[in-house]
């Protein structure tokens, strides 16, 4: 059953069978292509990610199972270390290239937290949250990524006490700072504004294949990592509830 209230499901079939065969074309060409560089490898290497992480986007918001997911997690981290991998043959008078595709930025961030919630919601493992996060990096830098990945077991990470992305993250920065009493009222505060925080982009409107679901992907990891009561919240039209509750689903 569709999760998805703006578009149909011949849309949503569509727009995943292309993106699959992006995905298999991108890393066929990854394999195989003997003209690509190495920099141009990490690049590749790079989308294959945000490819992988927005199927899991698009399948969520058609209403796939998601037990089937775990696979794209797994294809995820591959294609990760993948770009790690040929960011570091790169020579060293040419590192500086592989800042723009890794340094923390609040759109990388916003994929980041979709990443880790579908990891840490699907419960694939500590030893894998370590590796995503680990490859990330960041260590020291934003105060909302920080204190995420300590709580998913980052225990000896350097936390910075400052938002980074303030305007886009400061809300959520509350919810994790609140009290256990507090947090139901900020969550709901935050998924309320989240849309405008997001841009308000009315990607449903445009007559093009960008829309992929209005999801608040940074609440489903934090209510399941600070074990927040989502009561008060849980019809919200942005907050992915099936994700949140997936195991509590599957016992």
């Amino acid at each position: 059953m569709l999760r998805d209230k703006l578009k149909n499901k011949i849309y949503f079939d569509e727009y995943i069978e292309y993106s699959l065969e992006t995905i298999d074309e991108d890393l066929h060409d990854l394999e195989s292509d003997k003209s690509l560089n190495i920099d141009s490898k990490m690049k590749f290497s790079f989308g294959l990610v945000n490819d992988s992480v927005r199927l899991m986007h698009l399948r969520y918001s058609r209403g796939d199972n998601l037990s089937e997911f775990i696979p794209h997690l797994d294809a995820i981290l591959k294609y990760r270390e993948k770009q790690k991998y040929y960011a570091d043959l790169l020579p060293e008078n040419e590192q500086k290239k592989r800042i723009g595709w890794e340094e923390i930025r609040e759109d990388y961030l916003e994929d980041w937290l979709n990443w880790l919630a579908f990891a840490y919601c699907l419960n694939v493992g500590q030893s894998y949250y370590q590796k995503v996060l680990v490859l990330l990096g960041s260590q020291g830098l934003d105060a909302v990524f920080d204190s995420i990945a300590v709580k998913m077991g980052d225990s000896s990470r350097e936390v910075n006490n400052t938002v980074l992305f303030k305007k886009r993250f400061n809300k959520l920065h509350l919810v994790i700072e609140a009290t256990p009493e507090q947090q139901p009222k900020m969550m709901l505060a935050y998924l309320n504004a989240w849309y405008k925080l997001y841009g308000s982009p009315d990607l449903h409107l445009m007559d093009t294949d960008t829309y992929k679901g209005y999801w608040c992907w940074e609440a489903a990891l934090v209510v399941k990592l600070y074990n927040i009561d989502d009561s008060s919240f849980i019809d919200h039209e942005y907050y992915p509830k099936d994700l949140v509750h997936w195991q509590d689903n599957n016992k």
